[in-house]
């Protein structure tokens, strides 16, 4: 049995939370929140039902953060409590800076960048709505690999694959744009079409495929356009998290979607007028 420490059980770390329990871990929530079981339902209905194990952190197997991004430094305490001689850090989070938001608090343990695809909604402590789909990448080595093992019999399907940076830059192709635009103008997806805000996200999106190039990811050109297509045939009524965290009045995540972009833009010496423009009003929210 692998000792597990999740630090952030919302909505993805509830469903995460559940599978490592489903392949027979010993998880520990650690949650300033108190709650006695871990509920994963769907749309058909209730689909699991765990006792919940709430405690602090201390030495683990491994580290799962599945925090917000803007909320690791707040998190860095309950990781270093949890970082014994063979700890490994798993970071379920968005963008494409894991590495570098983690490294203060590793101790020196190894860090397994993880690209999440877990759509979920948290409704209460403890309580989450899950849509049916529990993917996540990770890059194809030791550490990689042994992450996937840890969901082996789980309704989780973990993949570890050769080009992790190109797949986290083009989950940042979706995020960066769409979420900006809905943070800002306080509407679900369909704003994009009201004139302009699909020039914006394009402009957005443009932006980020020059700057993940330099990064070393494989943008080709026609993800600008595929990209922008699947945002303007979205439902009308479709939300992100960006936008929902805006709507709650919480602080969401323009610097692991947008800032980084200014970033990574000035260390490569591109340009990225528009995020310059954008970012400042983000973080004006």
């Amino acid at each position: 049995m692998t000792s597990i420490a999740l630090i952030g059980p919302g909505a993805v770390g509830l469903t995460v939370g559940a599978a490592l329990i489903d392949a027979g871990h010993d998880v520990t929530l650690v949650s300033r929140q108190i709650f006695d079981e871990l509920a994963v339902d769907t749309a058909e209905g209730p689909f699991r039902r765990h006792s919940a194990h709430i405690g602090p952190a201390v030495p683990s197997d491994w580290v799962l953060l599945c925090t917000k991004a803007h909320q690791t430094a707040s998190a860095g305490e309950a990781i270093r409590a949890a970082i014994g001689p063979r700890t490994r850090i798993a970071v379920l989070q968005n963008g494409v800076e894991h590495r570098e938001r983690v490294e203060a608090f590793s101790g020196g343990a190894p860090v397994v960048p993880v690209v999440v695809d877990v759509p979920a909604v948290r409704r209460a402590p403890g309580d989450v709505v899950w849509h049916g789909r529990a993917g996540m990448l990770v890059q194809d080595n030791g550490d990689g690999q042994a992450f996937c093992d840890l969901f082996a019999g789980s309704f989780a399907t973990p993949a570890a694959v050769s080009d992790l940076t190109t797949r986290m830059w083009r989950k940042l192709c979706v995020n960066a744009g769409s979420g900006a635009v809905l943070a800002l103008t306080r509407q679900p997806m369909g704003v994009f079409h009201k004139p302009g805000l699909a020039d914006l996200a394009r402009a957005i999106l443009a932006e980020t495929l020059a700057v993940g190039r330099a990064e070393g990811a494989d943008l080709p050109d026609s993800v600008l356009e595929e990209q922008m297509a699947s945002w303007l045939a979205c439902p009308a009524d479709e939300t992100n998290s960006m936008l929902e965290d805006v709507r709650a009045g919480r602080e969401c995540e323009w610097d692991a979607r947008n800032g980084v972009l200014i970033r990574k833009g000035r260390k490569h010496g591109i340009a990225t007028p528009v995020s310059e423009i954008v970012v400042p009003l983000l973080a004006g929210l």
